[in-house]
């Protein structure tokens, strides 16, 4: 059976799904795939390269824009009414899409160099903020803040901890407000959700 690029992308996803970034290496992706390792660059020049696809391919369904058929199935969201909803809704597939690998966030932050279906996506959400009032600068930092906090969230979230070797908590008596934003922490969606909250209604405060 003939090799083609998908076939590359989507098995170089499942070894980082694996092993990891760390130990993502064209040697073992050839042994998975059952090739030459000569046969990869027909399909990708390097190593960087497919890191490259790789990230694209995890962040796409981020950028699919909505209510155009890009969804796949119940992930499929109408087109966000304000420009809000719109941010929102975008850093929520976008994280979705990050916690979908292992490693997700550190592929994309390193390697995601967007295509023209991404810039379109990016180009329609512009436009569709600068039509409700904002200014394409606002509309730009706003999205580069959003996409940074997703990013960074996302990478905290995966971030693998050593063993604590049952060590003790902070001790009460010295840390009391650390203590009780440790037992009411309500979870990370809800974390995520009133980060992304002050983000857009800062600017919305702004802009007021």
């Amino acid at each position: 059976m003939a090799l083609h690029r998908n076939d590359v992308i989507a098995a170089a996803l499942d070894l980082l799904d694996e092993v990891g970034l760390e130990r993502l290496t064209t040697r073992a992706l050839t042994e998975r795939l059952g090739v030459a390792p000569g046969a990869l660059y027909w399909h990708v020049r390097s190593k960087q390269e497919l890191l490259t696809a790789m990230a694209d391919t995890v962040a796409a369904p981020a950028f699919s824009t909505p209510g155009t058929g890009n969804g796949e199935g119940a992930e499929a969201e109408t087109k966000p009414g304000s420009w809000a909803e719109h941010t929102e809704a975008f850093a929520h597939r976008l994280r979705r899409a990050l916690l979908g690998r292992r490693d997700g966030a550190r592929l994309v932050s390193g390697h995601l160099a967007p295509g023209t279906a991404t810039l379109r996506s990016v180009e329609d959400g512009l436009a569709l903020m600068s039509a409700q009032g904002l200014t394409p600068t606002q509309a730009a930092v706003l999205g580069h803040a959003v996409t940074s906090y997703v990013i960074g969230f996302v990478l905290q979230e995966q971030q693998v901890h050593a063993p604590t070797g049952g060590a003790a908590g902070p001790d009460p008596a010295q840390f009391p407000l650390l203590v009780q934003w440790q037992t009411e922490h309500p979870g990370p969606e809800a974390t995520f959700t009133a980060g992304l909250t002050l983000l857009t209604t800062g600017l919305a405060a702004q802009l007021a």
